[in-house]
């Protein structure tokens, strides 16, 4: 069995460490192409539905190359039913089937056409095998198929995790206007090093977040949570009950510009700060981020990180030297259709 994981571009190497620590085996992919391959020593559905890195997780089917071309898309039908092993463990004529698409790139294609094609490649090889064709039911399906095409590279696979992507938690009641996918909340959180015991802020939390994903993830640390806008705060609260971690996560009204004057000495300060749609005016946002770094550097301990997602890195790398902070990883990632950075930074 060979399992596939769609991820947000950029964290592959996260979502395949945290895979095979739930599952063993071994993992291939290539970074910010959005996919994970997994050849698990073992296989457990809780174990996948565990996962917090992952979008979505597919038993794979077939994968192949195929180009932009219309053509090529409906001549691939007869390639895919020689090559396609094991479809009827999972359909049979007594089992109702969906296909779902999705495609990034530019193609003579549309997302419709791909399940098309994969719909009738499905109900051909089932009712080869069975002499019967199986039912199609898009509202309840028994058995989703999903079809990604990414580029020219095509991967069917049978959903573990039904038609809705993981990163939607369902503890998520409020939702702030520029929020920032869980999936992303846990790498930044592993990036930075967390770990029980810790003492973990985010001084622009938002709707919550990281500190949500910091409480899902360490039954042991201190984590709070801050911001500025009173209506925010109180939506994360609502988030962080819903979550089922609302008594152990402190979430108050500061400015992360004012840090240093709680006296309090934090060993990771991990957070979102506004850029993209939020980005306004370049001066006060660059400002923002100067004032909030100087004051962030003053609470860290020791070992302390401080750990951001921003499309402003070359600000941050510009800036930093004078801050006595140096940044000891950065890396990019795909997020709402942007590229931003995750930086970490230490002391000097």
């Amino acid at each position: 069995m060979e399992l596939a994981y769609s991820v947000n571009p950029g964290i592959e190497d996260i979502a395949a460490e945290e895979v095979v620590a739930e599952m063993g085996g071994t993992t291939t992919y290539r970074m910010m192409t959005g996919y994970v391959f997994h050849k698990p020593a073992y296989f457990s559905e809780n174990a996948v539905m565990r996962l917090r890195s992952i979008n979505r997780a597919y038993i794979l089917l077939w994968r192949g190359r195929i180009s932009d071309k219309l053509d090529d898309l409906l001549g691939v039908k007869e390639r895919i039913l020689r090559e396609i092993k094991g479809l009827e463990d999972y359909i049979t004529p007594a089992t109702s089937f969906a296909v779902s698409a999705e495609r990034i790139g530019t193609h003579e294609f549309t997302s419709m056409d791909i399940a098309r094609v994969i719909g009738d490649v499905i109900i051909t090889y089932i009712e080869q095998f069975y002499g019967r064709r199986p039912p199609v039911d898009l509202r309840k399906p028994h058995v989703v198929i999903f079809a990604f095409q990414r580029f020219e590279e095509l991967i069917i696979g049978v959903s573990l995790t039904g038609t809705r992507s993981m990163h939607r938690r369902g503890y998520r009641v409020y939702d702030h206007p520029a929020a920032l996918k869980p999936t992303l909340a846990y790498a930044m959180l592993r990036l930075s090093g967390t770990r029980d015991h810790d003492v973990i802020i985010d001084p622009m939390c938002g709707g919550g977040t990281i500190p949500i994903e910091a409480a899902l993830i360490h039954e042991d640390a201190e984590i709070k949570g801050l911001d500025k806008n009173p209506h925010h705060v109180m939506g994360a609260k609502l988030n962080a009950l819903a979550a089922g971690v609302r008594d152990r996560v402190f979430f108050g009204v500061w400015d992360a510009r004012r840090l240093h004057e709680l006296s309090e000495e934090f060993d990771h300060i991990i957070s979102n700060p506004p850029y993209g749609i939020r980005y306004g005016n370049p001066t006060v946002v660059r400002r923002l981020y100067r004032e909030f770094l100087m004051s962030a550097s003053k609470c860290l301990t020791s070992r302390g990180r401080i750990t951001i997602i921003t499309t402003e890195y070359n600000y941050v790398n510009k800036i930093i030297d004078g801050l006595g902070l140096r940044i000891v990883h950065e890396r990019t990632v795909y997020h709402g259709s942007l590229y931003p950075h995750i930086i970490v930074l230490e002391r000097e």
